[in-house]
């Protein structure tokens, strides 16, 4: 091997802020090699360090290669951190090509210090190359090989320490703080702290479950470990032994609306949905005129049930895909639409199907509908990242229609076939790399007469476009009566109705006003849903509102919303 290729994927985003472009968070500083092999060490791009020896490294033979790297992290104010100013954010960026950033994964806010894709790792290989571009940054970055990592952390003596994998030793030296940390057989690293982070814990058999939180947040901290728990148990029955011995959920502060991030052992959950959103100033202004005054109240009220999904969707990853491995970047669904299923069975198995129906719902089929209603196309579930041309398309395909395969594929089978294919899925390929169609294979495995079946549904839900037939077309009244809270089936007050009226038209004048494909993605004329009568915009506007200028109005509303 002539040469090896380092990624640093904390710089393969951009930094998630509101002003003026940053610098790549982490800066490489020197690198080499330790004798007998020599090499030099170059950054060839801000994610991709190249390792080239003065002889090829042979088969069977090792190199040990050293690299210093120093890094800053994004200060992320509190005023940020709540799930409407989250929101407000999302809109503004609704027809981005791009994600909105690192989501704050190395960064610091309200306390809590964020150490993720900080250091370097080996690139993807694919065939006899490396890959050293991520064909954009719509959904996860990162390598999915398993590695062995040791940690040295050196940190303020009262900094409270969560990470990934275990710690071996810690103790306090001068006011500093070293703690040792061995993480084995893991696909990712991450590290978190504080020096008012709080913990609570639980034990689900051997394993320890540990929630980390700010202490005016103890009350979500609380609940965030007894859904963790709860969920770890029922997964443990579902799919098999976890296979760590501990599991920490960390309050973070994540933006661009990212609800939680996973790591082997450890999940994160965004301070958004800890507390409740205040309002006030421009908000309730804006609000007011729209005839939208308890949208602040309605979203608080769904804060519980928001927090208790993503989490469980966290804990899915610890199967999907930090037991069982699959490919992020090519085929996104089979990790991603299968946690988003999972936290479906969690809620199905604690609380019944009717709950589990109407949370999914809000969680899941809203995100294909929201998608569809913005003027996206339909389209194939199984695809690479690269694919997608904005998030917005990334999310209503991926987590919002891709996990109902998983239903259509349990309802064809019946209840103990499927679930002893998941069983057999996840024996099969534990600390492994499953292909696209392993679950699949699984399920005909348990079932060969029905073989023709099931590959049909997976023709259908992962290649094919029935998403509108299948999922329901979306309507805005339905669509925000159940976000905010309209009673008897998502009907909403003539004032509230009137907002939305006005609403879906500013809606889609974002998506165009982006730049991009407009209409549904293949030519055709956006549609506005059916009921929303003229579109009407707000006193003192004339004609369609300039995307500029709505952009603005956004932006100021999101730095007052702190005040």
């Amino acid at each position: 091997m002539s040469e090896l290729v380092l990624r640093v994927y904390g710089n393969a985003t951009r930094p998630n802020t509101q002003g003026a472009p940053q610098q790549p968070p982490v800066r490489f500083v020197s690198g080499g090699c330790v004798a007998p092999t020599v090499c030099t060490v170059r950054q060839e791009s801000p994610s991709v360090l190249v390792v080239r020896p003065r002889a090829p490294i042979a088969p069977g033979a090792t190199a040990r290669v050293t690299i210093e790297l120093q890094g800053t992290l994004q200060e992320i104010d509190a005023s940020r951190t709540n799930v409407l100013t989250q929101g407000m954010e999302s809109m503004s960026m609704l027809g981005a090509g791009e994600s909105s950033g690192d989501y704050g994964l190395l960064a610091t806010g309200s306390g809590i210090v964020s150490l993720a894709n900080f250091y370097a790792v080996l690139a993807r290989r694919v065939g006899n190359r490396w890959e050293r571009s991520d064909g954009g940054s719509v959904g996860d970055l990162g390598s999915d090989d398993l590695a062995n990592v040791r940690a040295v952390i050196d940190a303020p003596a009262g900094h409270v320490v969560a990470t990934s994998g275990v710690t071996l030793s810690s103790a306090v030296t001068n006011d500093r703080r070293r703690t040792e940390v061995a993480a084995m057989v893991v696909r990712d690293f991450c590290v978190m702290m504080g020096a008012t982070l709080q913990s609570a814990t639980r034990r689900v058999g051997e394993v320890e479950v540990r929630s980390f939180f700010l202490p005016a947040d103890r009350a979500s901290g609380e609940r965030v470990l007894d859904v963790a728990a709860a969920a770890l148990e029922d997964f443990e029955r579902r799919f098999g032994p976890y296979p760590y011995v501990d599991l920490d959920v960390v309050e973070a502060p994540l933006v661009g609306g990212a609800g939680g991030v996973e790591f082997p052992g450890l999940v994160t959950v965004a301070s958004m949905f800890y507390h409740p959103s205040e309002g006030g100033g421009l908000t309730d202004g804006l609000m007011g005129m729209l005839g939208m005054g308890s949208v602040t109240g309605a979203m608080n009220q769904m804060l519980p049930g928001m927090l208790e999904f993503v989490t469980a969707h966290e804990v899915a990853h610890q199967y999907w895909h930090g037991l069982v491995g699959s490919d992020s970047r090519q085929h996104p669904f089979v990790d991603e639409s299968l946690a988003q299923w999972s936290a479906g069975i969690y809620l199905e198995d604690r609380y019944g199907a009717e709950r589990a129906r109407r949370d999914s719902d809000l969680n899941v089929r809203m995100n294909y509908q929201f998608m569809r209603m913005l003027g996206h196309a339909d389209g194939a579930v199984d695809r690479p990242t690269a694919a997608f041309d904005n998030p917005m398309r990334y999310a209503g395909i991926v987590y919002g229609k891709g996990p109902y395969y998983y239903n259509a594929l349990r309802e064809a089978a019946g209840d103990a076939v499927f679930f002893r294919a998941m069983r057999r899925y996840t024996d099969t390929w534990r600390f492994r790399t499953a292909p696209p169609s392993a679950f699949l294979d699984a399920l005909i495995a348990e079932s060969r007469p029905n073989a023709a079946r099931f590959n049909a549904l997976a023709r259908r839900w992962l290649q094919e476009t029935h998403g509108d037939e299948d999922l329901g077309e979306a309507n805005l009244g339905s669509l925000l009566g159940g976000m905010l809270g309209g009673g008897n089936g998502g009907t909403l007050s003539p004032e509230m109705q009137q907002a939305i009226e006005m609403l879906g038209p500013m809606l889609q004048q974002m998506q165009h006003g982006q730049g991009s494909a407009g209409g549904n993605g293949n030519g055709a004329p956006q549609r506005i849903p059916p009921g929303n009568g003229p579109q009407r915009l707000p006193s003192g506007h004339g004609g369609s509102p300039d995307m500029n200028d709505l952009q603005g109005t956004l932006q100021e509303l999101m730095r007052q919303m702190g005040n």
